[in-house]
C-alpha cells in the first residue's frame, strides 16, 4: 500500500531543520526547497525537507558551480510564484552569471520544461499559462539590462505570422540578438503579412528579418508572410520556433534558414549576415 505523501507547513519545516521561519521562507523563494500553495499557505513535502537536510544550501556560496539555477527557477514557475522566480534570477545574477547565460541556462530551459510538463499531461493549461506569464514578466525586466554597446551591427526585425499568438519566443530572441550588438524591432505576435513587410521596409540598415512560428499547421500563412517580405526587402529571412524543423524545412517555405530552438537563432543569424 502506497502511503500518501506528508506535507509540512513552513513553520513545521523550520522546526524540522531547527532554523528560523524566515530562513525556510528564503529557501522556498530562492528555489532551494520545492513548495506549493494550499489555501494561501506554502506546503512542503517531507521528502524534500529530508533531502535539504542532507545537503543544505552553502552560506556565502550562491555562485557555486553545482547550484542548479534552472531547476530552482523551474520550481518557482511551477508554483506560480512570481516574486520567488525573480528572486532566483536576481540571486543568479548576484553570483556573477552573465545576462546571456541567464537566458540560455535558466529562462529558456525552464520554459521548455514547463511546456513538456503540459504536453505530457502533468500540469494543466492554466498552470502552463501562469508560468509563461511569469517568464514574460521576467524577460521584460531583464530586457532593460540589455545595453547598447559599441557600433550597431544593423537592424533586425522580428515578428510572427498573422495566425501566431505566441509572442514570448520573439521577446527571447530579440534580447539574445540585442546582446550580440544588433538593433532589434520586436513586432510581437498576430501580425498581418502586409503590415510586417511594410514596417520592415522602412527600417534603416536592415540586415535580416526573423519570423517566429510556434504553432504548427501554418505552412500557407508562413509562405504568404515570406512572400510579402520578399516583395519589400532584400535581406535574409529567417524562421524560428517549434513549428520549424530546421534549415531544409525553412527553405521549403521560402526562407533562407531556420531552427526550432531560440538559442540556436543567434549563431544562425550571424552566419546569414556575415
Amino acid at each position: 500500500m502506497v502511503m500518501p505523501a506528508e506535507h509540512l507547513t513552513l513553520n513545521e519545516v523550520a522546526e524540522e531543520l531547527d532554523v528560523h521561519y524566515m530562513t525556510v521562507y528564503r529557501y522556498v523563494r530562492l528555489g532551494h526547497l520545492p513548495a506549493h500553495k494550499e489555501g494561501g499557505s506554502w506546503r512542503v513535502l517531507k521528502s524534500d525537507v529530508d533531502a535539504l537536510r542532507k545537503e543544505p544550501p552553502a552560506a556565502g556560496r550562491r555562485g557555486h558551480p553545482s547550484t542548479p539555477w534552472n531547476e530552482r527557477l523551474l520550481q518557482r514557475l511551477m508554483a506560480a510564484d512570481q516574486a520567488g522566480a525573480w528572486s532566483v534570477v536576481e540571486a543568479a545574477q548576484a553570483s556573477g552569471m552573465p545576462l546571456r547565460a541567464i537566458y540560455l541556462e535558466m529562462v529558456i530551459p525552464s520554459l521548455r520544461k514547463v511546456g513538456e510538463e503540459w504536453h505530457n499531461g502533468n500540469i494543466s493549461v492554466a498552470e502552463e499559462h501562469a508560468a509563461s506569464q511569469i517568464v514574460t514578466r521576467i524577460v521584460s525586466r531583464l530586457s532593460a539590462q540589455v545595453g547598447k554597446r559599441g557600433v550597431s551591427k544593423g537592424m533586425v526585425v522580428l515578428g510572427t505570422t498573422a495566425h501566431e499568438l505566441h509572442g514570448l519566443p520573439v521577446m527571447l530572441a530579440a534580447d539574445l540578438i540585442r546582446i550580440e550588438g544588433f538593433e532589434v524591432l520586436d513586432l510581437g505576435s498576430n501580425l498581418p503579412a502586409d503590415a510586417f513587410a511594410e514596417i520592415a521596409e522602412r527600417q534603416q540598415r536592415l540586415v535580416a528579418v526573423g519570423v517566429s512560428v510556434t504553432t504548427p499547421g501554418q505552412a500557407e500563412t508562413v509562405a504568404e508572410t515570406i512572400s510579402a517580405l520578399r516583395e519589400r526587402v532584400d535581406v535574409p529571412i529567417f524562421l524560428g520556433g517549434g513549428a520549424i524543423d530546421g534549415d531544409e524545412h525553412a527553405r521549403l517555405l521560402g526562407a533562407d534558414g531556420g531552427t526550432p530552438r531560440v538559442e540556436d537563432m543567434v549563431p544562425k543569424l550571424l552566419e546569414l549576415v556575415a
